[in-house]
């Protein structure tokens, strides 16, 4: 394993405690600091088993390439001096990888966390991913690159680094392995990914960030006498026409609003001269049932956006007040209430799917119901009589979510469920509460979502 350093020594006595937590027996951690001038040093020196090397460089590249020449091991992968591994990483990479079944490349999955080790709740998008995938960068489509490993023998064939590569250094190096190997994909996090303001990801403009990606993309296309090289043409034509497309449709919503009507008008006919097909798949999600989707399964389907993936650990409320196919939180009751009481909304109000919902205390299983689509407010009643007074946990699971962008076009690709209006615990049910919309039924197995932390 390979750290370039410099000066982050605020953070990277984090990153190697992380590593060391791993507690695999055969570990070989080098670090490469450029010099640094700030508390690194004597961080690092409190590592014995550390392999150090400092001394200036022309950047992150070359500090990597200069690691894995001095590195002896059969597995290989950096992890940046601001980002941990998560307990579990290094055995399972270790039991996963296998040439010999032609898993030359392990990837994880990798979480975003903040500079006080919290998680966002917010994912790096990562999923299975092929040669041609992943050099449609502007889809989303990319490698987590703190959770992902290869063997020696790769790097040696498809390395190094290059070192004129300054911020999607790892998108060029992953397309060159992916050009030649499967990438194995496997459904764990692997790592936390550091995001505070001084690092590579926020101080850099995402506008910046893709036109590079562009500009390695284009370099594996090939000429234009092959077919990948019209594939990719035609995929990057595509998207730019969406792009536009969704913002002629966001300007037509807001005319809408505003009731000007000949705009709006005009705007949606471009929209659907634009974008014919997805146009009419919006119109029949819609007015048509489509088919219920499995949160834990459709995650790593193809058809999930990249921009879906990201919210796969988020388990609190958006802004808005909406939660998806997993919600968490804590409450005290207080002794004498007898009633939990949940009043929601549907998140996607057109939806024409009706929602199952498990709601649990402490694990345990309390309750199951289904909002019925068109149907909207709905109550959830659940009897607290045998809760003993203190904290609890109460979590309230669903096979099945929306996205807002399948109805809508807006560009909002968030899983979501309902739209939490109140909750709260009663001595007894209000003289005056609203008609409980929500249909109990006998208990159902719901399918656990695949949220891990």
């Amino acid at each position: 394993m390979v750290t370039s350093s410099l000066n982050q020594g605020r953070f990277i006595g984090r990153t190697v405690e992380s590593v060391l937590a791993q507690k695999y027996p055969d570990l070989e951690h080098i670090v490469v600091d450029a010099m640094s001038t700030d508390e690194t040093a004597g961080v690092l020196a409190r590592y014995p088993h550390l392999r150090v090397v400092r001394e200036p460089d022309r950047g992150q590249a070359e500090a990597i390439n200069k690691g894995f020449r001095l590195a002896t091991g059969d597995i290989f992968c950096f992890l940046n001096s601001d980002d941990v591994l998560l307990p579990g990483a290094l055995n399972r990479v270790a039991r996963e990888i296998d040439p010999a079944r032609g898993r030359h490349v392990v990837i994880g999955r990798c979480i975003y966390i903040d500079e006080h080790d919290r998680p966002t709740g917010l994912e790096h998008p990562s999923a299975p991913v092929s040669h041609h995938r992943l050099l449609r960068g502007w889809k989303g489509n990319c490698v987590p690159q703190p959770a992902t490993f290869w063997t020696a023998a790769i790097w040696q064939r498809c390395g190094p680094l290059d070192e004129r590569e300054q911020t999607v250094l790892d998108y060029d190096l992953f397309c060159r392995f992916s050009r030649e190997f499967r990438f194995h994909f496997i459904d764990q996090v692997f790592a936390g990914y550091r995001l505070h303001e001084d690092s590579k990801s926020c101080s850099t403009n995402e506008e910046e960030i893709q036109r590079q990606m562009l500009h390695v993309s284009r370099r594996y296309w090939g000429a234009p006498t092959r077919l990948l090289f019209w594939r990719m043409l035609w995929s990057l034509a595509n998207h730019r026409r969406r792009r536009f497309a969704g913002r002629i449709l966001q300007s037509a919503w807001t005319n809408l609003a505003q009731r000007r009507w000949l705009r709006t008008a005009l705007q949606l006919a471009t929209n659907w001269a634009l974008e014919p097909v997805e146009a009419l798949n919006r119109f029949l999600r819609r007015h048509v049932p489509p088919l219920r989707r499995p949160a834990c399964d459709a995650w790593l389907q193809d058809r999930v956006a990249p921009g879906t993936l990201v919210w796969r650990s988020f388990t609190g409320a958006h802004p808005d007040s909406c939660v998806g196919p997993m919600y968490r939180c804590e409450f005290r009751s207080q002794p004498g209430d007898q009633l939990l009481r949940i009043e929601g909304t549907p998140a996607v109000a057109c939806a024409p799917v009706p929602l199952d919902l498990e709601l649990r205390i402490d694990q345990v299983a309390v309750s199951t119901f289904r909002m019925r689509p068109g149907q909207r407010p709905f109550v959830i009643r659940v009897p607290l009589t045998t809760l003993p007074p203190g904290r609890h946990e109460l979590e309230v699971r669903s096979p099945t979510f929306l996205v807002p962008h399948d109805y809508h076009g807006n560009g909002d690709l968030r899983p979501l469920t309902f739209r939490l209006l109140r909750f709260e615990l009663l001595k007894a049910e209000p003289e005056t509460a609203p008609a409980a919309i929500a249909v109990r039924l006998p208990a159902l197995r719901f399918p656990t979502p695949r949220i891990q932390l």
